[in-house]
């Protein structure tokens, strides 16, 4: 059984991540307890217990008579001159090892259907995995494709690359696009994450694409900085 996770810290936790997902961006004044209860079908003390702990954590400030606002949450980030591919054979990499966490069908809602040219309504896999050296975790993954793409989509699966997955099904994939950011992780992602609150990491948005524009998956991807940056200058050795 899952841990039991307070309505007002779901609250909190969806409106981190419109933060991560740049709705609401530094600067921002956010919508008002009216408008958030109304949005997340919740009482305005709901709300309001979630700003409250958004803003403890130092994500948002009230600033009297003129609402609440996001704050800096963003680090500088260094990031390779020429730039950090999270590719196929990142991943493959035999020091990392994958550790399941959950898949589950979903709907797209507005974002992933914009995003994959499908229905709000249309169901979508979600897959949730981190990326362990030893006992470290490197990375936590988040991976959205449409469950058209592969229906018969399985735990056991996992193991093959995005990129042989779709090529078995005749989806060829032809690159990755991806932007990279230096983001604060708090609640459940710094618990996965094994960090503590607001440590700094890298956030990933990750499309793999066809030759024609089509985006076959959507990966969101928190990697720590610093043993990513190993991974990535120490490659491993050739024989």
């Amino acid at each position: 059984m899952g841990e039991f996770v307070p309505l007002y810290r779901q609250v909190s936790q969806r409106i981190f991540r419109k933060i991560q997902q740049g709705v609401y961006k530094y600067g921002d004044k956010i919508p008002s307890e009216k408008e958030l209860a109304a949005y997340y079908g919740v009482n305005r003390m709901t709300v309001r217990r979630a700003v409250s702990l958004l803003s403890e954590q130092g994500i948002l400030k009230s600033m009297q008579g003129k609402g609440v606002f996001v704050v800096d949450t963003f680090y500088q980030a260094r990031i390779p001159k020429d730039g950090m591919q999270f590719d196929g054979s990142f991943f493959r990499d035999p020091r990392l090892r994958q550790e399941f966490l959950f898949l589950q069908k979903v709907a797209a809602g507005k974002f992933l259907g914009d995003l994959f040219n499908i229905k709000g309504n249309s169901p979508v896999w979600l897959l949730g995995r981190r990326w362990m050296a030893e006992n470290m975790v490197v990375a936590l993954e988040y991976s959205y494709f449409p469950v058209k793409w592969i229906p018969d989509f399985s735990k056991d699966l996992c193991t093959e690359s995005w990129e042989i997955l779709f090529t078995q099904r005749q989806l060829m994939p032809s690159r990755i696009e991806q932007t990279v950011r230096g983001v604060r992780v708090y609640g459940e992602e710094a618990q996965k994450m094994r960090v503590h609150k607001g440590a700094g990491v890298f956030l990933v948005n990750q499309q793999l694409m066809m030759e024609n524009q089509r985006i076959l998956c959507f990966s969101k991807i928190l990697a720590q900085s610093q043993k990513v940056m190993h991974y990535l200058k120490e490659p491993i050795s050739k024989c």
